[in-house]
């Protein structure tokens, strides 16, 4: 049972056994837990991977979202411990990655165990200022922020049914970017990878770069071919990259 002050869930994708190294998936604007499920057939028996689900969607949809993205990610910390999942490695995409940046503070201010790594890709650090877009989206301003954005078909953006289902959720994810200020903490003690696509206009190199000043551990940067939603692009290579980083931070879980 989910304990009264979380929100969201968490959703099962894989399971590798007891022994594997885990990771918790966090989606990115507009996604769910569903998102993750294309994942699968590269990571099952390797990696037991969870999904969050986010308010307003999938197994949440109906369930508010909290005020802002700290409140969410507060509510986030609280579940997690409720279904007792404990995560080697988080990984979050664009605007999962910032939700993830602000679990891990929230679970360090609950007092929970943090895990050994975090992979952060498509965002640049929190501490940099950014330039965020319209404050109210049209289904044309959608349409056209997608379609900038890349990774999503022609099919969906011509779509009259799924753009009106995909609007109010995208809308009150873009909410939650634009309102969220940054606040300046002592790093989280675990190591971190950041990625980025060499065409993503959106994210730059120093903007990925920044993120090591809110973290102890180790660093590494990787980039790969693509525009934003690279890590669908070139997902394979990416899921060799998120193998890896699990299996060094499992290892480092188990000799702390």
């Amino acid at each position: 049972m989910q304990s009264e002050p979380g929100c969201g869930s968490v959703v099962r994708i894989c399971d590798a056994g007891p022994r594997a190294p885990s990771v918790l998936a966090v989606p990115y604007a507009g996604g769910s837990a569903q998102s993750f499920f294309a994942w699968k057939p590269l990571l099952e028996g390797r990696v037991s991977l969870w999904a969050l689900e986010l308010p307003g969607r999938g197994r949440c949809f109906g369930q508010p979202m909290p005020p802002s993205l700290v409140a969410l990610a507060q509510g986030l910390a609280h579940t997690l411990h409720a279904h007792g999942v404990q995560p080697d490695l988080v990984f979050g995409h664009s605007l999962g990655a910032l939700i993830s940046f602000e679990l891990l503070r929230a679970m360090r201010a609950q007092g929970r165990g943090l895990p050994a790594a975090a992979l952060m890709t498509g965002r640049i650090a929190p501490s940099k200022p950014t330039a965020f877009g319209l404050p109210r989206f049209t289904r044309g301003d959608l349409i056209d922020y997608l379609r900038d954005l890349g990774g999503t078909p022609d099919s969906v953006l011509h779509n009259d049914a799924v753009i009106d289902m995909m609007l109010p959720v995208l809308q009150g994810d873009l909410e939650l970017i634009a309102s969220h200020e940054h606040r300046s903490a002592a790093p989280l003690d675990l190591d971190l990878a950041v990625a980025g696509g060499f065409d993503d206009r959106r994210v730059p190199m120093d903007g990925l770069l920044a993120w090591q000043q809110a973290f102890s551990g180790d660093f590494s940067l990787h980039m790969f071919p693509g525009g934003h939603f690279f890590i669908e692009e070139d997902r394979p290579a990416v899921a060799e990259l998120l193998c890896g980083l699990a299996g060094r931070a499992a290892l480092r879980s188990e000799a702390a």
